[in-house]
């Protein structure tokens, strides 16, 4: 699927072209994993055979004007709220080549956002500790609020400060 607007376009992978693309995609879901991640040594393995089976998909960015530099990576997964029913589109990992333009962030949201809808999302949703990502998200209107919180099991026993 090849969605464009204004100068960047946005391509979502089919699954040959994962397969021949892996090394790069791979490298870039390692420089980005998100922090519900464990580290399992099949955890690569295991994304590439999600992306594989489409539950998973994988976008490229390109400049028009360049179409043979990446701008960016981004792996996403349709989820299901199990309590109210409604799907929701994980940005799971977001990698940039070079830091992107204002107007590149939110070309490739509305990219996004129109597929996601088209797929019967409701909202784009992720992770993410870089300040300039939680900049854009509060500018398009997004929630920032929350706190993402992961404590290891098995410290039971240890002070708590």
């Amino acid at each position: 699927m090849l969605l464009h607007q204004g100068g960047l376009v946005l391509v979502q992978l089919s699954l040959d072209q994962v397969a021949k693309l892996w090394d790069v995609i791979r490298y870039s879901v390692e420089e980005s994993l998100p922090p519900t991640v464990g580290e399992s040594p099949d955890r690569m393995n295991n994304i590439l055979a999600n992306l594989l089976s489409s539950a998973m998909q994988c976008w490229i960015s390109y400049n028009r004007s360049n179409s043979n530099k990446f701008e960016g990576v981004v792996v996403t997964e349709i989820i299901l709220d199990r309590v109210d029913r409604s799907k929701a589109l994980l940005i799971y990992s977001l990698y940039g080549y070079e830091i992107a333009s204002r107007g590149s962030w939110l070309e490739g949201y509305t990219a996004l956002s129109k597929w996601a809808r088209s797929e019967g999302c409701s909202k784009i949703i992720g992770y993410t500790n870089n300040e300039r990502v939680i900049r854009v998200v509060k500018g398009l209107g997004g929630d920032t609020d929350y706190t993402f919180i992961s404590v290891p099991v098995g410290r039971e026993d240890e002070d708590i400060h």
